[in-house]
């Protein structure tokens, strides 16, 4: 049994049909195409296909109509769904393009030696479906049903694929023409030696990584983007601060005027070295480090989709969303009692956690090991994001922001650290079980997203001739 081809337009796409001008607009998201003079069968046909898929021959009886139709539909390849199925009520797969740049080209011919899904595809759930989609591909593969699933699973090692078995039959063209498959050797299957798992130009991405920068910008996926205010209700946006701990907090020393050298001198100056002496820091300079870097200076009227406030802090932070929350474990810091603590920003202060010593230790010799260090840190700066401080704004991007704030607020401190003779070092490995268990919180919540360890420099010994 041949697979039954079927044709839809993508949900966002809107068939208008002006009788008066014997023409119909065609509306999707990447704007509006006027088609004139339009038969009424190829204007049933339209409207037919924005329903969803549908075998066309069962609405073009014509010649003529179905090579004009043909033309509509391939002039405008980026609306157009298509499906393929053994019954024409219902598709097992179909293939929807992503941007306005996505075409989908007919196979030369089925592949008759073994191939097997690519290593960037990443498959999930979604509506009752299964959606399979790639950094590589301007097209998502979608698959409507459990025969097709199932015949899915024998593409995961290479394999040639089962033409007299139908359902396979009809997933094997779609995924080629969507890129989604290889051959034996990891080469795309279209001839080219570029897309392919072995190209040299991707050999250096890991998929997890080249997915979310695909779906962290613009340009290669059709998801919402942006401020949208996906979660802007006034009632979920989280507050300026989270509301403070239970117990007597240690209030920190707030600098008055110049604390140090120049801007310039600063930036030009060598910063830490990523080795940290193990004498202490003292509690002034810790105070110094955070307000200068991280103290809430003032709060605002915020967002106005939102009636909760805004805050200004030194470092910037897209939307004022200021989702960044600093936790200090403290090792050797004159005047700070060891332990764990949460810095209020707003009240500049520590707040003593419930930490016990040996989860305290468990912190710093965690973050000693990712950052190859020979001594515990003197102080660490553990750094989590109350995520739905963007979420509720930004849609696509959210989690990029959290990672740009993360290192706008670490420059700062390493820049600060510059200035207080002291050294920093980022710690961008986050280990974010251990955080979530010690700090008491829920990982999807706030999960932690790196440190940032404080110590003295290490002074390398001159020798002089």
């Amino acid at each position: 049994m041949l697979p039954l081809p079927l044709w839809s337009f993508r949900d966002d796409v809107f068939v208008e049909d002006q009788p008066a001008n014997a023409a119909v607009v065609l509306h999707s998201r990447s704007g509006e195409s006027v088609l004139t003079p339009v038969g009424p069968a190829i204007v049933q046909a339209l409207k037919r296909m924005s329903l969803g898929p549908t075998a066309l021959s069962n609405v073009i009886t014509e010649e003529s109509d179905w090579t004009a139709l043909r033309s509509i539909i391939d002039d405008h390849p980026h609306l157009v769904v298509h499906s393929y199925g053994l019954d024409p009520q219902q598709p097992l797969i179909s293939v929807e393009p992503l941007t306005p740049a996505a075409r989908l080209a007919e196979p030369a011919a089925v592949p008759q030696a073994p191939v097997r899904l690519s290593r960037f595809a990443v498959i999930r759930a979604e509506g009752g479906t299964l959606v399979i989609e790639s950094p590589l591909c301007l097209h998502r593969v979608i698959l409507h049903g459990p025969e097709a699933v199932a015949a899915l699973a024998t593409l995961i090692r290479p394999a040639v694929p089962d033409f007299d078995d139908p359902v396979v039959r009809a997933l094997i063209s779609p995924l080629v023409m969507a890129g989604m498959l290889v051959d034996n050797s990891g080469q795309p299957l279209d001839g080219t030696t570029t897309g392919g798992d072995t190209d040299p130009a991707l050999l250096g991405w890991d998929p997890a990584e080249l997915f979310f920068h695909t779906r962290a910008t613009l340009g290669r996926h059709d998801h919402d983007f942006g401020a949208t205010y996906p979660l802007g209700e006034t009632g979920r946006f989280p507050p300026v601060v989270k509301p403070p701990a239970p117990g007597p907090a240690i209030e920190l020393y707030r600098p008055t005027g110049d604390d140090g050298p120049g801007l310039v001198e600063t930036i030009e100056a060598p910063h830490g070295s990523g080795y940290l002496a193990v004498d202490p820091v003292s509690d002034r300079e810790l105070g110094t480090l955070l307000y200068r870097t991280a103290r809430v200076r003032s709060t605002t009227v915020g967002d106005p989709h939102s009636a909760a406030a805004a805050s200004d802090r030194p470092y910037s932070s897209p939307g004022r969303s200021y989702e960044l929350e600093i936790y200090a474990t403290v090792h050797h810091c004159d005047g700070v009692p060891r332990g764990v603590y949460h810095y209020d920003p707003a009240g500049h202060r520590l707040e003593p956690l419930a930490v016990s010593g040996a989860e305290a230790d468990e912190m710093l010799e965690t973050s000693r090991v990712a950052a190859n260090l020979s001594s515990l840190p003197g102080v660490l700066l553990s750094v989590t994001a109350r995520f739905e401080r963007v979420s509720w704004k930004y849609s696509g991007l959210g989690y990029s922001l959290v990672l740009r704030n993360f290192g706008a607020l670490t420059q700062l401190m390493s820049l600060a650290c510059t200035a207080l003779g002291l050294s920093g070092l980022r710690i961008d490995a986050a280990e974010i079980e251990a955080t979530s268990r010690i700090l008491g919180l829920d990982w999807r919540v706030e999960p932690g997203v790196g440190s940032f360890a404080i110590g003295r420099p290490v002074v390398t010994p001159t020798h002089s001739r």
